[in-house]
């Protein structure tokens, strides 16, 4: 240390500062020194795909087990178990962050099982254990979202967490309206249906909101109301599977977009 870099710092005493010194080499950086904003969000954007991939697991698994093949449900399966391994793969990569490392531990005691039970014949019988399996990956998965939100501490982490969620919220209502057609009809399963609705509603309003929202964004949520409202009514009524299908994978392909724009901003 030379007599010119201390003289940079005349009301701290050398010993003080040595102290100070030695604590920034053994702690070189928080975990927000570690990642920029852009990196957050999209990492947040990744880790909020996790989220839907949990629901669209189970969607598709009642798609084969209600006989509806026509929309490919063994395929959409097949692709949804692959990217969500390869996200849990890239969230690897925030583990130094607070709470991560250990909600992906959790999630990796619960996913042996949960992927033997989904990726076997779909039965009726094992929805029950299926949905407790996957509202934990569900609720692991968003945990991360948040922890990655907390750490970015801008408005815009926490857009792109709500925008990702609407993805999520798409495929859950499909996948409630889908056992309450199933036959499970208890209160549990339609308040879930119930409550993703809503929460899809205000969600969606949030964003409109959002101050700094594109030309492109704003088309893209214009678009996310106009179907959300002609789909929310066919909820009310049964044997309606082919159309909420339809009107699902819009919204999704809607919000995906979104989302994505969202992380980049």
């Amino acid at each position: 240390m030379t007599k010119t870099e201390l003289r940079q710092f005349p009301n701290v005493s050398l010993s003080l500062f040595l102290l100070i010194l030695c604590f920034g080499f053994l702690f070189p950086g928080t975990a927000s020194a570690e990642f920029d904003e852009l990196t957050l969000n999209n990492g947040i954007n990744r880790a909020g795909l996790q989220r839907m991939l949990t629901q669209r697991m189970l969607k598709s698994y009642c798609q084969l087990g209600q006989d509806q093949f026509y929309i490919e449900p063994d395929k959409k399966l097949e692709d949804a178990l692959t990217r969500y391994e390869e996200g849990l793969t890239f969230l690897k990569d925030f583990k130094s962050v607070d709470g991560v490392e250990a909600s992906l531990n959790k999630i990796n005691t619960i996913w042996p099982d949960y992927k033997a039970l989904i990726t076997a014949p779909a039965k009726k019988s094992n929805i029950p254990e299926l949905v407790q399996m996957n509202e934990k990956l569900l609720s692991l998965s968003h945990q991360i979202v948040l922890d990655l939100e907390k750490l970015s501490g801008k408005e815009l982490g926490k857009v792109v967490n709500i925008s990702g969620r609407q993805r999520m919220l798409s495929q859950r209502i499909e996948l409630f309206y889908l056992l309450r057609d199933w036959g499970f009809s208890d209160e549990y399963y339609l308040n879930e249906l119930a409550k993703s609705r809503k929460a899809f509603s205000s969600g969606l309003d949030y964003l409109n909101n959002y101050k700094d929202n594109t030309d492109e964004v704003k088309a893209l949520l214009a678009k996310v109301g106009k179907s959300f409202n002609l789909f929310s009514h066919s909820l009310d009524d049964k044997n309606n599977a082919f159309l909420v299908s339809l009107t699902v994978g819009q919204l999704l392909k809607y919000m995906n977009t979104a989302t994505n724009l969202y992380s980049k901003m």
